[in-house]
């Protein structure tokens, strides 16, 4: 009602780059609203923030304490040197959950109002440290605590997201299914590689589909993929000069050929 008679609305009006519009609670929104309610005995501390000090930041879902399964929002103060995880509520409200600590949550959605989707997915930390693992995955030392503790990482933070550009999911798929493997999640492994195998024919851009065959390869030891990457990418070391991202497939590529014993003879 409060929608379409906005006379009775005792919210404040919204305004953003679409327009502005009265607020409302969808029934989503209030079921959530009141789950997060009830670990506050339905004692909220519920408060209004200014557009020019709050800035909505990645969706997460709560894991475990007393908020598990609740959707909430990372909201980061400026000025203050910290983040504070919020349940947002329709863009007008949010609702401080004061007890989530880091650790206690899986990210769902990225914030996509900006190139921040891409420099999460495109550092050198994880793609360079789950290389390693897999090395040693690979090897009769076996994985370290190290490495699987990098890998329950790689699974809590993006292990739910969804894209739908083909793009962001081969990025994302290559991250997966090195992390299942060191884990030895064999099913989730399974699930992950068949879905990479259904993804493949439809990539277009080769950096993308280069990504996921050397993925692939470097996986499962597989023939056909290693005969597909060296067809697709071995052409990209005539290339002068050879742009960073390449140079690391490149070189993963060659790890990978040594590491099963698939290096030619000179």
């Amino acid at each position: 009602m409060k929608r379409f008679l906005p006379q009775y609305n005792f919210l404040p009006r919204v305004r953003d780059a679409h327009g502005e519009y009265y607020p409302y609670l969808s029934d989503e929104a209030m079921r959530n609203l009141r789950w997060v309610a009830e670990s506050y005995s339905d004692v909220l501390p519920v408060y209004t923030p200014g557009p020019d000090r709050l800035m909505k930041g990645d969706r997460i879902r709560i894991t475990e304490g007393q908020f598990k399964g609740v959707e909430a929002t990372v909201i980061i103060q400026p000025g203050a040197g910290r983040k504070e995880v919020m349940v947002c509520v329709e863009n007008c409200m949010y609702v401080p959950l004061l007890s989530v600590e880091p650790g206690q949550y899986e990210v769902v959605a990225l914030n996509a109002e900006n190139r921040h989707v891409y420099t999460r997915l495109n550092g050198d930390r994880i793609p360079t440290g789950l290389h390693e693992a897999l090395r040693r995955y690979h090897s009769p030392e076996g994985v370290t605590a190290e490495d699987r503790a990098l890998a329950t990482e790689v699974l809590r933070q993006y292990g739910s997201l969804q894209f739908e550009s083909d793009v962001m999911r081969c990025k994302l798929y290559a991250l997966l299914l090195p992390a299942y493997a060191i884990l030895g999640d064999r099913e989730r492994f399974g699930q992950m590689l068949g879905m990479i195998q259904s993804l493949l024919p439809i990539v277009r851009a080769e950096q993308s589909r280069a990504l996921l065959l050397v993925t692939l390869y470097g996986c499962t030891n597989n023939c056909l993929y290693h005969d597909q990457a060296h067809a697709l990418i071995d052409v990209w070391r005539r290339e002068q000069p050879l742009k960073k991202n390449k140079a690391r497939l490149l070189g993963w590529l060659d790890d990978h050929d040594v590491w099963f014993g698939h290096v030619p003879n000179p």
